[in-house]
C-alpha cells in the first residue's frame, strides 16, 4: 500500500473512539505504574534483611518458650502424682501398679513411669499405660542419686535406656516419706525419637528449614531426622561455625533469641527457659530470603493496582466520547425490560455508533420474528401433547416447563400448578426425591434414558405407581431439557404383585408353598458350609380321621388352624411351608442342632395341644417330627428333602408323636441336651 493510501486509513483509525480510549488508558496506566513500582522497590527493599532476622529470633523465642511450658507441666504432672502415693503403697507392688494405671494423665505424657525405692530397685514400671515384668536397677544411675538429695525434679543428661536401648530423657522427683526421708523416686522417661517431650519441634517452620534442640555439650536432643538424635551439633550443616562461637564463650542458656548468617544458613539461636537446653532453627538462606520475592510480588501487585486506577481515570474522561454508546446500552435495556414496547429513537450519528444502531435495529426485528415462530412451535406443540393418551412434561433445571392435559390428569390438578413449579412436587419426601435422582442419573450417564416404576403423589398427597420413561432433548446434555412420558401403573403393579404371591404361597394356609420352600431350601443348603441350619419335616397323625368324620371342610379348618400354631413357635427369620395335604416344613436359619430340637419339640407339643370342635365333634392331631441338621454333607435340597422325611418315618416308626433326628451321630451330641429339657428324642439312620 502506498503512503498516500495508508495515511487516510490511519486518520480514520486513529480518530476512532475505540483507539482513544485504549491510548489514554494505556499511557496513563504504564506511567502511573512504572513510578508506582520504582517507589515500592525502592522503600522496602532496605528494610527485609533486618525484618527477616527479627521476625525469626521472635517466632523461636516463642516457640522455646511453648517447649519450657511443655517441661514444666511434665514436671508439675510427677509432683502431683508423688504427692498423693500413700507409705501403704510402698509394701504392695500390686497396689501402687494400680494407683499408677488409674493416672491416664500421666501415662499420655510418659513413655514409661517407674517407682523405684531408696536403693534404686524398681518397685513397679509402667510402659505407656501397661505394666512390664522387666525391672531394671537404677540406683546408679545421676538422676537417681540427685532426685533422693532434692525435693526438686531432675531432669537427667540424654542415656540410653536399659530395657530398650534407646536415647531418652528421664525426669525424676522424690517421694517424701511422712518424717520427710525420701522414700523412692518416681520418674517418667521420654523417648527422643519418638517426638513426645518436644512435639512443637515444627512450630513456625518453613519448607526446607529445620528446628533442632541441643544440650550444653552440644549433644542433639531433637532432630526431624530421628536417627540424628545423640548426634553431635558441630556436624549439622551450616551451625560449625555459630556452635563453635557460643561454645567458646561458656555455652550461655540465654531466652533472648540470636540470629547470624553462617555458611549459607540463616541460625537462630533460644534457649528454653527452666532448662540446659538450646533451640536452634536452620534455614537456607536462599529460603530465608523468599520474603524479598514476596515484596518484589507486592510491588507488582501495587502496579496493578495503581495501572487499574489509572484505566479508571482514563474511562472517566472519555466518558464524554462513548455517551453515544450508553444511550444505545439503554436503548437495549429498554427492549429487554419490555420486549413489546416500542423501540426508542436510535441515537444520532453516522459513524460507528450510528452504524452500530442499525445492526441493532436489524437484530430486534430478528429476534420479534423468531420469537413469532418459536410461541406458534409451542402451540402447536402442546395441541400434540394435548390429544396424547400418556402423560408427558418436558423439565429443565428441576423444574416443569411443559406438561400435557393428560400429564395433569394423572396428578389431578392444572397446567399451571405444575409449570414453572420444581419436580421435587410429584414425590412424596425429600428422601424419596433423592432416591429418584440418584437412580435416574447412572441410567442416563451409560444408557441416555430412564425407565422405571416409580412412586409418585398426586396434588390431594395420594400415592400411586407410574411407569416412567426420560430421554434428553439433545443426547448427553440434560441442560437442554428432558422428555418424561408418565403412566399410572398402580392396579397392574398390584395385579402382578397378587399373582407373584399366590405362585409361592400355598392358598388355604397362606405359607409358602412346596415350590417357594424348595428354592428357599436350595439357597439356604448352597450356603451351608459358611452358615449350617436345620430342617423340619413334619407329618401330622389322625389327620384322615378329621376328614373322614368331620369332611374336607373341618379338615381345612383344621390344617390352617396348625400353620398358625407352628408360625407362633418360629422366629421371623424362619420358614414354615405347607408341602401338600397335612404335610409341613420348617426351615430354621442358621440354628444349631441342639436348639433345633427344642423347637421342634414346640412344634409338636402345640400341635397335640391343638382341638378343633366341629359338629359336636372334636378333633385332634400329632405330629411326627424328622430333623435334620444341614451342613457341606448335602448337595442339594432334593437330598434334604430326602433325608427330613427319612427321619420323619422314623419317627411314625417309633410310635407317631415323636421327634427324629436324622443320622446317629448328631443325635449323640444333642441326647445329653434333649435329656436336661425332658425330653425323649428319638433318632433314625
Amino acid at each position: 500500500m502506498r503512503l498516500q493510501e495508508f495515511a487516510p486509513s490511519l486518520k480514520r483509525w486513529t480518530a476512532t473512539l475505540k483507539f482513544k480510549i485504549v491510548a489514554m488508558a494505556v499511557a496513563t496506566g504504564m506511567l502511573s505504574a512504572l513510578g508506582t513500582t520504582q517507589w515500592v522497590l525502592t522503600s522496602t527493599q532496605s528494610d527485609l534483611n533486618a525484618l527477616l532476622l527479627n521476625n525469626d529470633r521472635h517466632d523461636l523465642e516463642r516457640t522455646a518458650a511453648l517447649m519450657a511450658d511443655k517441661v514444666d507441666m511434665l514436671k508439675l504432672t510427677l509432683v502431683g502424682v508423688s504427692r498423693r502415693i500413700g507409705p501403704g503403697l510402698w509394701q504392695d507392688p500390686a497396689a501402687m501398679t494400680r494407683y499408677l494405671e488409674d493416672k491416664p494423665a500421666l501415662n499420655a505424657l510418659f513413655d514409661n513411669i517407674v517407682v523405684a525405692g531408696p536403693n534404686g530397685g524398681l518397685i513397679t514400671r509402667l510402659v505407656r499405660g501397661v505394666p512390664v515384668a522387666e525391672l531394671p536397677h537404677i540406683g546408679d544411675r545421676d538422676y537417681f542419686q540427685q532426685a533422693l538429695l532434692t525435693d526438686q525434679p531432675v531432669v537427667s543428661e540424654p542415656l540410653l535406656g536399659r530395657a530398650t536401648q534407646q536415647p531418652l530423657l528421664v525426669i525424676a522427683v522424690q517421694v517424701p516419706r511422712p518424717d520427710g526421708k525420701p522414700a523412692g523416686v518416681l520418674a517418667g522417661t521420654l523417648a527422643l525419637r519418638s517426638g513426645r517431650l518436644f512435639s512443637n519441634l515444627g512450630a513456625g517452620q518453613a519448607d526446607g528449614a529445620r528446628n533442632i534442640v541441643i544440650d550444653r555439650k552440644g549433644v542433639v536432643l531433637a532432630h526431624p531426622d530421628a536417627s540424628r538424635v545423640l548426634g553431635h551439633a558441630p556436624d549439622e550443616p551450616g551451625l560449625a561455625e555459630v556452635f563453635g562461637r557460643w561454645h567458646g564463650s561458656g555455652s550461655p542458656i540465654d531466652t533472648q533469641a540470636s540470629a547470624t548468617l553462617s555458611s549459607g544458613y540463616m541460625v537462630s539461636m533460644a534457649g528454653i527457659p527452666t532448662s540446659d537446653w538450646v533451640l536452634v532453627r536452620l534455614t537456607p538462606q536462599a529460603l530465608a530470603w523468599q520474603p524479598v520475592a514476596a515484596a518484589q510480588r507486592t510491588a507488582w501487585l501495587a502496579t496493578i493496582g495503581v495501572g487499574l486506577l489509572a484505566a479508571l481515570l482514563a474511562g472517566a474522561l472519555a466518558w464524554g466520547v462513548t455517551r453515544p454508546i450508553s444511550a444505545l446500552r439503554e436503548r437495549a435495556e429498554a427492549m429487554l425490560i419490555e420486549p413489546n414496547r416500542p423501540m426508542p429513537a436510535a441515537p444520532p450519528g453516522n459513524g460507528e455508533v450510528g452504524e452500530l444502531a442499525r445492526a441493532f435495529d436489524q437484530v430486534v426485528l430478528q429476534r420479534q420474528r423468531r420469537q413469532g415462530e418459536t410461541q406458534a412451535l409451542l402451540q402447536q406443540l402442546e395441541a400434540v401433547l394435548d390429544h396424547a393418551e400418556v402423560g408427558i412434561a418436558l423439565t429443565r433445571n428441576g423444574q416443569f416447563e411443559l406438561v400435557s392435559r393428560h400429564f395433569c390428569r394423572i396428578f389431578r390438578c392444572d397446567k399451571h400448578d405444575m409449570v414453572g413449579q420444581s419436580t421435587r412436587m410429584i414425590h412424596a419426601t425429600d428422601t424419596a426425591y433423592q432416591a429418584f435422582s440418584e437412580r435416574a442419573l447412572p441410567m442416563f450417564m451409560e444408557h441416555g434414558v430412564f425407565e422405571g416404576e416409580v412412586e409418585l403423589v398426586q396434588r390431594s398427597g395420594q400415592p400411586f405407581w407410574a411407569q416412567m420413561r426420560g430421554r434428553a432433548v439433545v443426547a448427553g446434555d440434560r441442560s437442554q431439557g428432558t422428555i418424561w412420558t408418565v403412566e399410572d401403573v398402580t392396579e397392574v403393579r398390584e395385579h402382578r404383585e397378587r399373582l407373584a404371591w399366590t405362585s409361592n404361597h400355598d392358598s388355604l394356609t397362606g405359607l409358602a408353598n412346596r415350590a417357594a420352600f424348595e428354592v428357599l431350601l436350595e439357597r439356604a443348603t448352597e450356603r451351608a458350609e459358611v452358615e449350617p441350619f436345620c430342617a423340619l419335616f413334619i407329618d401330622l397323625d389322625r389327620f384322615k380321621l378329621v376328614n373322614d368324620t368331620g369332611g374336607h371342610a373341618a379338615g381345612d379348618a383344621l390344617l390352617r388352624d396348625i400353620a398358625h400354631a407352628l408360625v407362633a413357635q418360629v422366629r421371623g427369620s424362619d420358614t414354615v411351608a405347607r408341602l401338600g395335604g397335612d404335610e409341613f416344613a420348617v426351615l430354621l436359619a442358621g440354628c444349631p442342632l441342639p436348639q433345633a430340637l427344642v423347637v421342634a419339640e414346640k412344634l409338636r407339643s402345640a400341635v397335640i395341644d391343638y382341638r378343633l370342635v366341629w359338629e359336636q365333634h372334636s378333633f385332634g392331631v400329632g405330629a411326627s417330627i424328622g430333623l435334620v441338621r444341614v451342613d457341606t454333607t448335602f448337595t442339594n435340597a432334593a437330598e434334604v428333602l430326602r433325608a427330613a422325611d427319612a427321619a420323619c418315618y422314623a419317627a411314625k416308626g417309633q410310635g407317631r408323636n415323636c421327634v427324629a433326628v436324622y443320622g446317629a451321630h448328631e443325635a449323640h451330641k444333642v441326647m445329653g441336651a434333649a435329656v436336661a429339657e425332658g425330653r425323649s428324642p428319638t433318632t433314625s439312620g
